[in-house]
């Protein structure tokens, strides 16, 4: 390979990052302004909403409380935060705030059914955190336990509990942001093969004869899309890196001489 080729290198994967790079900002800019629809039944698709159906199997468990804080639409409060900003947004403690908010309000058998849910630990424990949320008498437990009034025992089960939920939404988050990313990274990669087999279209000359050299070049655009966008976060690491090797090797050559 020529000299002046290699030296090249690292300007071409900066330029190739540049296009995924590139392709991500269209689809962000279009997907959360152009390509989202409202359909029938009050339901809402497009890119800015994909990866909240991760979010329903946590909400089916818990709402009754979400119901008691904010109403029967709060869904459309969190698909909404959802949009505004996945889960580094107000969406994930929305959902937090509304069970703590909402547990005190609900009757001893919802309030320890939703607990349960959450909790995974024994109903007797569930029982006893809802009794001292509800400020109601739970069942007379089958084992020794503390009592749910003890103030002690109650922050103690309050805090486990607060530590499962935490858990249990960022965990819901977690998986619908690699839904969405996936999704996105899917239609970047769209993009950026259009954008550049559209950049060999306007550069080809299209009154040359067909050759196994504009097949070539056709193939490298094809590629170069394909590329761009899983190159796209290390692109300017990995080229930085690549011309700091390639300038201490042309050192190294320089002073064999």
């Amino acid at each position: 390979m020529p000299q002046d080729v290699i030296n090249h290198i690292p300007v071409l994967i900066a330029a190739v990052g540049a296009l995924g790079i590139a392709a991500f900002g269209v689809v962000e800019a279009l997907g959360k302004s152009l390509f989202v629809f409202d359909l029938p039944g009050g339901k809402k698709a497009g890119l800015p909403y994909v990866g909240f159906a991760k979010i329903d199997p946590l909400l089916k468990l818990v709402d009754p409380a979400m119901r008691a804080s904010y109403g029967d639409a709060y869904r459309d409060i969190l698909l909404q935060q959802y949009r505004a900003g996945r889960g580094k947004g107000q969406a994930p403690e929305t959902i937090r705030q509304g069970v703590r908010l909402g547990l005190p309000f609900l009757d001893m058998e919802a309030a320890t059914r939703v607990i349960a849910n959450l909790w995974g630990l024994p109903p007797e424990a569930a029982a006893q955190l809802a009794a001292a949320l509800t400020n109601r008498q739970p069942p007379r437990p089958s084992s020794r336990a503390a009592a749910p009034d003890d103030p002690s025992q109650a922050q103690a089960l309050a805090a486990r509990f607060a530590t499962a939920l935490d858990t249990r939404v960022q965990a819901a988050f977690d998986i619908a942001d690699a839904v969405y990313q996936t999704r996105a990274q899917l239609w970047a990669a769209v993009i950026a093969i259009g954008l550049s087999l559209g950049y060999q279209a306007a550069t080809n000359d299209w009154t040359a004869v067909p050759s196994l050299k504009t097949l070539g070049d056709w193939s490298v655009a094809l590629l170069v899309g394909l590329v761009a966008v899983p190159l796209a976060p290390v692109a300017k690491d990995l080229s930085s890196s690549l011309s700091d090797a390639l300038d201490a090797l042309g050192k190294l050559r320089g002073g064999g001489k």
